[in-house]
């Protein structure tokens, strides 16, 4: 694993690691955007280096699981021009919300999509209430609502 922070650290990425995922990020300003661009060199080379070390490890970059943002204000949005990444065999979108550790975020960082999701959560929950309701008694139903 020591091979991987050393591939990730020589291309001034960060990375953090869980039991079975790893998350790679980089923190790049609207006007360093360029270095992401799909032909950049320094990001081509990173990106082959990083599939390479996991093909070799028996591992694989799911580009299915790869969410992409811009924590950005709408202004500095509308100034970038990179929409899409390369991957070394497929090409991932940004996103406008990724989900991270079960949290939602969205790409000006208000919270207003984690706060829908845990809504739309809750508001499940208690119409599955309703479907048993009639097998609890009262105080059990109040004390689950």
């Amino acid at each position: 694993m020591v091979e991987v922070f050393d591939i990730i650290a020589a291309y001034g990425v960060n990375c953090h690691c869980y039991s079975d995922d790893m998350q790679v990020y980089a923190s790049v300003s609207a006007t360093m955007a360029v270095w992401l661009m799909p032909s950049h060199v320094v990001w081509r080379t990173a990106l082959s280096q990083l599939d390479q070390w996991m093909s070799k490890n028996m591992l694989k970059l799911n580009a299915d699981k790869t969410q992409l943002i811009w924590p950005v204000t709408r202004q500095q949005l509308a100034k970038l021009t990179v929409t899409q990444l390369r991957l070394t065999s497929s090409v991932v979108e940004f996103d406008s919300t990724v989900t991270d550790l079960g949290v939602v975020l969205d790409n000006q960082l208000s919270m207003q999509a984690q706060v829908a999701a845990v809504c739309r959560s809750c508001l499940y929950q208690l119409r599955q209430l309703r479907v048993v309701q009639r097998s609890l008694t009262r105080d059990v139903l109040q004390f689950l609502v």
